[in-house]
């Protein structure tokens, strides 16, 4: 059994753990918060790069883009079927041009 003064510092020792755990807590959010951030910069990059707009333009392309998705896969297209019906589409434009 643990005398009064082993309890008190049993209870120190407990808070300073506490107190340490939840500094570390803190930090580790603050660090998945900027990478959170940072991940979100280099997507909109990317996409706006895509794209090759900026802004409310490139949310409404993607938005346009995801509705013309949603309407294919309602008609039964899976992404697959999708993904070959851009590639002859891209094939076609570039013939096109070509000739």
């Amino acid at each position: 059994m643990l005398n009064r003064k082993e309890v008190k510092e049993v209870r120190a020792t407990l808070t300073d753990n506490n107190a340490k755990l939840e500094k570390s807590i803190r930090a580790a959010n603050e660090r998945k918060r900027k990478l959170v951030e940072k991940n979100k910069r280099i997507t909109y990059d990317i996409l706006s790069e895509l794209y090759g707009l900026e802004g409310q333009e490139l949310i409404d392309a993607v938005t346009a883009e995801h509705e013309l998705m949603e309407m294919f896969k309602k008609r039964g297209m899976d992404y697959n079927q999708i993904y070959e019906l851009t590639k002859y589409q891209n094939h076609r434009l570039m013939n096109t041009s070509e000739g």
